[in-house]
């Protein structure tokens, strides 16, 4: 069998139409070759290429008129902390906004949607929902608490003395709105839960999921993106949760914390604020994964309570 001819460079290692390829100058029976396979209807894939999702979204929703990428897929295209099951979905979530039926291909779970045009946006040439709109309808398929992780996520505000900062996807308000507009939408109920629960502040899913096992407990509520600093002024550390009226910082420290160089800012962060009376609980993965967030959560309990809180106060 002969090989087939190389494609042209701009169709390459990627998924294409057959209107691109038609555009491109090639043969329509080369759709039809070896080395290409039917991922969709009008849509060929290199068997040895590895797809972009970013780019299957935008091919697969150039397909289907009047859609945008929703649930799952558009919080994917956010970058929003999603559970495995939804990270890995292979399915292309596309929603109809103009009233026409949903659409129906292979690699594509259609939906239909009463999208207001506020509620769509282009990220990178891509029709998705926009973050409010995706955080309320992430609620049909999350549970609580990894709802409240992705609220979290979109309302995140950071402006620290180092590092760059961070602006907020969208604000609480945004999402309280999206809450209130769609009182009769599937999962507003744990929606509106999940709202009664965000905080600004949270830089990541494992310091949501520390704060809510700290909640469990009945703990006083932690302060976010408190800075604790000496007499003079001087910023001594940003721990990710704070009790200042005990003087109890707490971090999650993940895997880059495991780095010599970090390991070492860590060690003098916590020296610093000891020598103004604080105590610093460092919460790390291993512990989370022996412990679990609830068993960690004692540790902080511990902490506090050695400080003057008591379950009364």
């Amino acid at each position: 069998m002969r090989k087939p001819p190389p494609l042209p460079a701009a169709l390459t290692g990627r998924s294409f139409t057959l209107d691109e390829q038609r555009a491109a100058g090639v043969a329509a029976q080369r759709a039809w070759r070896s080395d290409l396979r039917v991922a969709s209807r009008g849509v060929r894939v290199p068997w040895d290429a590895e797809q972009d999702f970013a780019h299957t979204c935008r091919l697969l929703s150039g397909l289907c008129p009047s859609t945008a990428c929703c649930l799952g897929t558009a919080g994917r295209l956010w970058r929003c902390p999603l559970p495995w099951c939804v990270q890995t979905d292979l399915r292309v979530h596309l929603a109809r906004f103009d009233g026409g039926n949903r659409p129906v291909r292979k690699g594509v779970a259609g939906h239909r949607l009463e999208l207001p045009g506020a509620d769509v946006t282009d990220l990178n040439g891509i029709p998705v929902t926009g973050p409010a709109r995706t955080w309320l309808d992430l609620a049909t398929v999350l549970e609580l608490e990894d709802l409240v992780i992705a609220a979290d996520f979109f309302i995140c505000s950071q402006s620290r003395s180092f590092g760059p900062r961070k602006l907020a996807l969208c604000s609480l308000a945004d999402l309280r709105k999206q809450v209130e507009t769609n009182g009769g939408a599937r999962g507003v109920r744990r929606a509106k839960a999940a709202l009664g629960l965000a905080r600004v502040g949270a830089d990541s899913a494992p310091e949501t999921r520390l704060r809510l096992a700290l909640g469990r407990l009945g703990l006083p509520e932690p302060a976010m993106a408190y800075v604790v600093m000496d007499e003079t002024g001087w910023e001594l550390a940003w721990p990710d949760l704070a009790f200042p009226e005990f003087k109890v910082a707490v971090n999650y420290d993940g895997r880059h914390h495991l780095e010599l160089r970090q390991r070492d800012s860590d060690i003098r962060r916590d020296e610093s604020i000891a020598a103004i009376g604080w105590t610093s609980v460092t919460i790390t993965a291993t512990q989370v994964r022996t412990w679990g967030f609830d068993g960690c959560a004692q540790r902080v309990l511990d902490a506090l309570v050695r400080r003057g809180w008591r379950p009364d106060r």
